[in-house]
């Protein structure tokens, strides 16, 4: 479905993000990359909340596992997580400050009930130079229709 060297790159902290990604029918030779942090969220939804206001609020630089990857083969990349505070978490900007973006084509999307991708996708624009960013899509659960619109940006 794709037609190009795709990398699926995504943080899913309650799994909701990286069940919609499992669903995605890569094709030999696309890549998911799963983004960890180096210390991990909490279990408790409110716990985590918590850090993510601090981190989102504050400016907070997280650490990544593994926060360089090999994205030179790719021509485009979907990036996908949830919306925490009206944006993306900070593990998505540590990975893209972390990566080359250069001449990269960006599909962000979301998996959230209800909250815009706008101000997620402004955030990954700003970090990612020299990256072409598409508006992004917000998923309530997988469908191929809508990852075909989300592909035809």
């Amino acid at each position: 479905m794709f037609g190009k060297k795709t990398a699926v790159v995504y943080f899913s902290r309650s799994g909701v993000t990286k069940g919609l990604v499992d669903k995605f029918p890569l094709e030999e030779g696309d890549r998911k990359i799963e983004i960890t942090p180096a210390e991990p969220y909490p279990k408790s939804y409110f716990k985590t909340l918590a850090r993510a206001k601090v981190e989102i609020e504050g400016g907070v630089d997280v650490e990544l596992e593994h926060p360089k990857q090999d994205l030179g083969t790719y021509e485009q990349i979907l990036i996908g997580f949830p919306i925490w505070f009206w944006t993306c978490p900070k593990v998505i900007t540590a990975f893209i400050k972390e990566n080359d973006f250069q001449g990269k084509t960006v599909y962000p999307f979301c998996t959230s009930g209800g909250i815009d991708i706008t101000e997620a996708v402004d955030e990954i624009k700003r970090n990612a130079e020299g990256a072409d960013v598409k508006r992004g899509k917000r998923f309530r659960k997988y469908s191929e229709d809508a990852l075909r619109e989300l592909l035809e940006q």
